[in-house]
């Protein structure tokens, strides 16, 4: 395989190459044809495509790893993530055809939280921008309308998702031309509501409809992972099991996102982390001395002839709330106390009860009225 060469500048061109991008550069000479190398003339360019997506994809930064003692240090993501371009670095056949790859296969991940709760190299208005215009010079460079990439994930607390902010994110990778194919928002531990205070697990509806009809038709998958402690599983598991039977997501093209009604797609994580952040430790949700063990429940979000070509089933009144574009009666989830299911069990069974004392009353008299009779 003959090297990549950078050829040298001419006086009457220097002064326009110096003014473009090196992408631009780089592509404007055609690429030697590579007609030694088996890369080139055995493989297939479909095949080629995924050797170069395995060797640019995204992993985590060993050598500068976070603090553990931190909000958002968890599994896959102890470290910044970065990516080794040098395979771009051996001919320009290659950088012709896996150029862009560094950005497309990589997992775009934002928190959408405060700044204590993110990392320190993130800022979430520079890094969202940084992600459009690195989106706007592939479409310019292809002439295409939406850049497809692999992977989108937002950490956000609630106030932010409540809030209309996911929405907002979803609104402007449309109005970009930019194409996740899968989607991910991840609700940890300490985003929820009050979790300082152990507060019951609540999760609110009314930011879908600010979603809706705004997920890029890109998304084959829209995933929600909901994490707490695991003395919380309880709380979780009906979370994610109301969320099956009411949520749904439309994307700008008109498809609908379904759960599997079922329940039986929901996956489950576990992890444990340090008890303690900013200086603080939670001893009071500690499973032993310094570490915190952890419960997710993940429920994905897929178009209809999907979850049922897996087993699964949608739920027929989120499809005709989707026909009917009429919307579902409460998207609002909430944990229901035991408790306060048993006493209302105990006042369900207290009226059949009566009922059925009433009903044998009604059976008396009408044998009484039939003995009068004889």
């Amino acid at each position: 395989m003959r090297p990549f060469t950078k050829p040298a500048a001419t006086s009457s061109s220097s002064s326009s190459s110096s003014s473009s991008p090196l992408h631009v550069q780089l592509l404007k000479i055609a690429p030697n044809q590579q007609l030694e190398s088996p890369l080139f003339t055995v493989f297939p360019a479909e095949i080629r495509s995924e050797i170069f997506t395995l060797a640019l994809s995204d992993f985590p930064d060993t050598e500068s790893q976070y603090v553990a003692d931190t909000l958002y240090t968890r599994p896959s993501y102890f470290a910044p993530r970065k990516s080794d371009v040098r395979l771009l670095r051996t001919c320009r056949a290659i950088y012709a055809e896996a150029w862009h790859l560094p950005f497309t296969v990589r997992e775009q991940t934002h928190w959408l939280t405060s700044d204590d709760r993110a990392p320190p190299e993130h800022h979430s208005w520079v890094a969202k921008y940084s992600m459009l215009k690195a989106a706007g010079v592939i479409k310019q460079a292809q002439g295409i309308e939406v850049v497809e990439i692999q992977s989108l994930r937002l950490f956000a607390q609630m106030w932010a998702v409540e809030g209309g902010r996911v929405g907002g994110f979803m609104r402007d990778l449309v109005r970009h031309g930019v194409g996740p194919k899968r989607v991910t928002l991840t609700i940890r531990h300490t985003d929820w509501w009050w979790w300082e205070s152990n507060h019951p697990l609540t999760f609110k509806g009314d930011w879908l409809v600010a979603c809706r009809e705004n997920i890029p038709s890109s998304v084959r998958e829209f995933h929600i992972e909901l994490e707490s402690l695991e003395r919380k599983k309880d709380q979780v598991d009906s979370i994610a099991q109301q969320m099956a039977e009411k949520w749904y997501f439309v994307r700008k093209d008109g498809v609908a996102l379904f759960p599997d009604f079922s329940g039986k797609s929901v996956k489950i994580d576990r992890w444990s982390g340090s008890s303690t952040w900013q200086n603080h430790t939670w001893a009071r949700d500690e499973s032993a001395p310094g570490r915190i063990d952890y419960y997710i429940a993940t429920v994905v979000f897929r178009p209809q002839w999907v979850v049922e070509r897996n087993g699964g089933t949608v739920n027929p009144e989120s499809v005709e709330a989707v026909n009917t574009r009429r919307g579902t009666t409460s998207m609002d989830l909430a944990w229901t106390p035991p408790s306060v299911l048993d006493h209302e069990d105990d006042e369900d069974a207290e009226e059949r009860e009566n009922d059925d004392d009433e009903d044998n009353d009604d059976e008396e008299d009408e044998e009484e009225e039939d003995e009068e009779d004889l």
